[in-house]
């Protein structure tokens, strides 16, 4: 082999082994797209699985959240209905009330009107009296507070010396 054979052959050696090395770069280039493009598949269906089971999560959501207005809102209903049964009781009570007052007044009227020399409401006057002295006299009369802060008893024994 010459000289010139070698160097030719030697040309052709250093371009295939530079051929070679494009096509392993461009072969790594390929392998690392397709990894990145198999990495953006799986995340695109997670994202679309996420999403629909967020979509399912969501409705369930929203008739359970129905469901528990309707509920509310019955409960209102009937709430409002035994306010009604309950404001007609109410009602019938005060009637009841103001009615035994009117016939109370009536009778205390015709009382006084019946005995002679009443000056009208002092019998009313002399009945409350009445009323405020058995009051009185049912509550004892204590030497001091119950609960004091302090020296309250120290000032009961000053007091009886």
């Amino acid at each position: 082999m010459t000289d010139d054979e070698f160097q030719q052959l030697k040309e052709t050696e250093k371009r295939h082994l530079r051929a070679k090395k494009r096509l392993q770069t461009t072969l790594d280039q390929l392998k690392q797209q397709e990894e990145v493009q198999g990495v953006v598949r799986r995340m695109t269906q997670g994202a679309r699985r996420l999403l629909a089971e967020t979509e399912s999560l969501v409705d369930r959501l929203r008739g359970a959240v129905a469901e528990q207005e309707a509920r509310f809102e019955v409960a209102l209903d009937d709430e409002w209905e035994e306010d009604e049964g309950f404001r007609e009781a109410e009602e019938a009570l005060r009637d009841e009330r103001a009615e035994q007052l009117v016939r109370r007044m009536k009778a205390e009227e015709t009382e006084s009107s019946t005995r002679p020399g009443a000056a009208p409401g002092a019998d009313d006057l002399s009945a409350s009296g009445a009323k405020e002295e058995a009051a009185e006299a049912d509550e004892p009369h204590p030497e001091g507070p119950d609960k004091t802060i302090g020296r309250m008893g120290d000032l009961r024994a000053d007091d009886a010396s």
